[in-house]
């Protein structure tokens, strides 16, 4: 366990914008990992209740008379292209 945090803390440091680190024994991850998890203002997105079909999101629309608002990514959506 202790290789797999000397591995995984150093990359996680740097997506976090870290820009000194404590001894890595004295890291708290949980600390990290809650100051690195967007306000919820910033997640109002997943709230919508998205479709991964574009099928079923026409259907969906034409049931419930809603526009279908489609989005299309290359998988990385924190890239900033869609």
């Amino acid at each position: 366990m202790a290789s797999f945090h000397r591995q995984v803390l150093p990359a996680f440091a740097a997506v976090l914008g870290a820009t000194s680190l404590p001894a890595q024994d004295e890291v708290d991850l949980d600390a990290a990992f809650a100051a690195a998890v967007p306000e919820a203002v910033e997640s109002r997105w997943t709230l919508i209740p998205w479709r991964e079909s574009l099928t079923d999101a026409l259907e969906e629309s034409a049931w419930t008379g809603k526009p279908v608002y489609l989005y299309v990514n290359d998988g990385h959506v924190a890239s900033g292209r869609c």
